[in-house]
């Protein structure tokens, strides 16, 4: 039986606009249009990104049920990549060099690695890795566990090509704007904020100017 990850880092993600309710069965055959597909057989060096279900991480089958996590829903998608290990080129690259008594040149070396990938690549298995997240759909919050760039990267463009949907990335800041505070405690948090993260909420106060900026300002204008 699968599980969510329980300990690691978490990125939380918020999105703005319409999204299909995941309680409506249809939810299953939206995911299931950007379902992962096997690249196991491929003769070139590919990766491959798409949804499957915790029971069923082929891709094959979208039960709406196996998308139920308690208090969110539960997505997951695979990322597969297929790649020509390093040491199989360096060994023939080697055996090579060493029947011919000499170095490749740049040209040989490219032919070397063309004739391996053609001959190599439909035997090697891809990499697999199953990555977790939580969306709460009222909330419009996404928890993905996962912290790598490539994960966030590749979850964030899965997602848009899901739901034509993007995703933000939640600072603290941000956080705090979205929890419906009063205009002069959003003022406060952003005196409080020691980065000055861009505020993108309507009606939002410009960032305040502190007493040495305003010093640096007059510096420059002096001394234009």
């Amino acid at each position: 039986m699968a599980a969510i990850r329980r300990s690691g880092g978490v990125v939380a993600f918020h999105w703005q606009g319409k999204l299909r309710d995941p309680r409506d069965e249809a939810f299953a055959k939206t995911l299931e249009q950007q379902r992962f597909r096997t690249i196991e057989k491929a003769a070139s060096e590919e990766v491959s990104v798409g949804w499957v279900t915790p029971r069923d991480p082929t891709g094959d089958s979208f039960a709406w049920e196996d998308l139920d996590g308690g208090t969110g829903t539960w997505l997951r998608f695979r990322i597969d990549k297929k790649v020509l290990p390093k040491k199989w080129l360096q060994i023939h690259r080697d055996a090579a060099e060493k029947a011919r008594g000499k170095k490749l040149s740049a040209r040989e070396r490219r032919e070397l690695k063309d004739d391996l990938t053609e001959k190599l690549l439909p035997r090697v298995l891809p990499t697999i890795n199953l990555v977790d997240a939580l969306l709460f759909y009222e909330q419009k919050l996404v928890l993905l566990f996962a912290t790598s760039k490539g994960a966030r990267e590749a979850f964030g463009k899965l997602f848009f090509e899901t739901f034509t949907v993007p995703l933000e990335r939640l600072n603290p800041l941000l956080c705090g704007l979205l929890a419906g505070l009063s205009a002069d405690e959003k003022h406060d948090l952003e005196r409080a904020e020691p980065v000055r993260w861009p505020d993108h909420t309507a009606g939002g106060r410009p960032p305040r100017i502190r007493p040495q900026q305003n010093e640096a300002a007059e510096q420059q204008e002096a001394e234009a």
